[in-house]
This record gives C-alpha cells, structure tokens and sequence, in this order.
C-alpha cells in the first residue's frame, strides 16, 4: 500500500464543535499504513490558505481539511491545480460539499472512509478571479450569507433567522447573462452558482448538478409569495426545488452576470463584487480522496 505524506489542518472553531479532540479520533482511527501526517491548526480566517501553500512547497501529497465549508475552501483554494490532493473531514454548519460528495459527517466515519479512499478529481468554478468548490451566489443568497457571517450562533435555524430577517424588504434585480453562445434577461430574486448540488444541511438548490461533468448550474429563483414559501423549502429539502414555477436553471462552462446592485458570497463567506461579474468552470482542476 503506498503511504501519503499528509498535512491534516484543523479549523479549532468552526461551526459545531466535532472537531474537538479530534486528535485523539485520528490517532486511534487513520490507517498510518496509508497516511504519513502531521498536524496543524489555524489560528484566523485565510490561515488555511496559508498553510497548505507551505504543504505544497513541503511536497506533502495530501493535504486533509478539518473544518466547515470555509475552511475547505481556504485550503481547496491553495492547492487547486497541483498534484497535492485534498481530503474532508466534514465538522461546519452547513457541510454542503461533504454532503454532495457523499462524505460521513460522523468523525470516526470520515475517518474511515478516508482510509478506503483513492484520489478522483472535481471541477471548480472561477469566479472573478475567487475560486468555488460548492455553491456561490449573487443576490438575496449573498445578502443572506452577510446577515449570517454577522450572527454568533451558527446552524439552519440561525440560517433560516437570517432570511426571515431580509425576505420581507428585499426586491427582485434584473440580471443580464451572457453564456457560452447565448444572451438572457432574467429578473430573479437570487441566481445561485453551482458546482455541486447543495447549500448544506440537505437544502439542495441545484438536484441535477454533477461535480465533475465540466460544467456549472446558474440557478435562477424568482421571489416566492408568502403562500408558496413552504412547498418551495419542502422542494428544497426533497432535492425538488427544480419542480418549482420559480425555478429555472442554465447549464453552462462560461458566463458574464450584470446586475446593478449586488450581494455575493463565494461557498458560503461574504463578499464583495462589482456589477459586472465573470464565471468560468476549471474542469477536473482538483484533486481529491473519495470513494
């Protein structure tokens, strides 16, 4: 069996507490036949990113994230495009990528799927020059993802607080897409930018996205009224929500999205975009152990 020089990196504080003593988990669990590991923490938001450069520069082979979406995309982000493959162990709130993948949010599991595991590779999504794993979006999506960086407490309820908080006053934009040969006006409530299917805690926005078929799915979702709100999550956590009148999807490698206002998140983190925003898919630019 080859064995792996492998960096683990551990988020200390993201969002549910699994990764406490983790250490302990991995030391019982890892097959050391297989991996060769050290361990490190981080210490503020971006450490990640940092550390896997040195994991590159220190020709680890694998580099495994310990952490929730945020953290796996800092570390995914680093290492996209080189031989270091990346492995999940899944502790965030929302876990939209573990989910997708098919990744246990149970440590000990993850652990041991780890140690079944051999190296596939995924694409990622190019979005003004920021890299995307999962899912992005533009809109009441990203406004939503501000209001939710601001709160203490993590978690779909705190979530779901959050949209509550901005649904009421929050108003439609009209979206100009150019993509690969074609041109569309939409007027949306948010147009989210997906990878793979799903925000996190099984809320999948896009069903038929595929995380390594070179392309990606602009998910466009009209403003709900109050009546439709509770089928359209019902939808939503049926992997459903395509079934939706409210719901239209463009399936595309390449697209340019003007808007006049604009809120945005990249996997999940806040951030800020100018009104004229760029998206390209990197196909199969990541390396990473799954089954």
């Amino acid at each position: 069996m080859k064995k792996y020089k492998t960096l683990i990196i551990i988020n200390p504080i993201s969002g549910t507490g699994k990764q406490n003593n983790i250490g302990e988990k991995i030391e019982k669990y890892i097959n050391k036949d297989k991996f060769e590991y050290n361990i490190k923490f981080t210490e503020y938001r971006g450490h990640g990113d940092i550390i896997a450069k040195q994991a590159i520069e220190e020709r680890y082979e694998l580099v495994i994230a310990i952490g929730g979406d945020g953290t796996i995309n800092e570390i995914a982000r680093s290492i996209n495009g080189t031989d270091v493959g990346l492995g999940i162990i899944a502790c965030g709130s929302g876990n939209g990528l573990a989910r997708h993948l098919g990744i246990p949010l149970n440590v000990k599991k993850a652990i041991l799927h780890l140690n079944e595991s051999e190296f596939m590779f995924i694409d990622s999504m190019n979005i003004e020059n920021k890299l995307s794993f999962n899912v992005s979006g533009l809109g009441f999506d990203g406004l939503i993802s501000h209001e939710f960086d601001k709160m203490n407490n993590r978690g779909l309820l705190s979530y779901m607080k959050a949209c509550v908080k901005c649904f009421f006053n929050y108003k439609e934009q009209n979206y100009f897409i150019n993509y690969d040969e074609f041109n569309s006006k939409e007027k949306a409530m948010m147009i989210s930018i997906a990878n793979s299917s799903q925000f996190g805690n099984n809320a999948s926005i896009a069903p038929q996205a595929l995380i390594d078929d070179g392309y990606m799915n602009l998910i466009i979702l009209r403003k709900p009224k109050l009546y439709q709100i509770p089928i359209l999550i019902i939808l939503l956590f049926l992997n459903k929500i395509n079934k939706s009148k409210l719901y239209k999807e463009i399936v595309c490698k390449k697209a340019e999205i003007k808007v006049d206002k604009i809120f945005a998140h990249i996997d999940g983190d806040p951030i800020e975009l100018n009104d004229k925003i760029k998206i390209k898919i990197l196909k199969h630019s990541l390396k990473i152990m799954n089954r």
